[in-house]
């Protein structure tokens, strides 16, 4: 097996533990709002909708996660450089975070956020890998995909 598909499974399982392991904490010792700086603070809420709160039937939720995952990990194995290391972290950041929202979605039928940032919707760890993932894509596209 590759070295880059060691590490990526190695980001994706890391992402969803941390993810995993962050929710589980918040759900059971997060009785009030605490504030970490005065911009930020962790708040425990529950999520059944799309990212930022947008309402969205709860099958078509897992129906389009499913997919995203399945598109992002093709487009890895397809059209990634192979020794892009900042590539696999990217990827590896998006899908771990798709795989942990998608598990607690099935499971729960919504996720977990705890995040308070300024006036942003909460969001959890998940949605935070999954975003630092989308903005190395668009960074570093030019050293992550192939040339045609």
């Amino acid at each position: 097996m590759q070295k880059r598909n060691i590490f990526l499974g190695g980001t994706i399982a890391g992402i969803v533990f941390l993810d995993v392991v962050s929710k589980y904490l918040i759900r059971k010792l997060l009785l009030t709002p605490t504030e970490i700086l005065p911009i930020l603070k962790l708040e425990f809420t529950e999520n059944p909708n799309l990212a930022f709160g947008i309402p969205f039937p709860r099958i078509l939720t897992i129906l389009l996660s499913i997919l995203a995952i399945i598109f992002f990990g093709n487009l890895f194995v397809k059209n990634v450089q192979k020794n892009s290391k900042i590539g696999t972290v990217a990827f590896g950041l998006i899908l771990g975070g798709a795989i942990g929202n998608l598990g607690e979605r099935i499971i729960f039928g919504q996720v977990t956020d705890f995040i308070a940032l300024l006036t942003i919707p909460n969001f959890n760890l998940a949605d935070t890998a999954l975003t630092i993932g989308v903005i190395l894509l668009i960074i570093f596209h030019s050293k992550i995909f192939k040339q045609v």
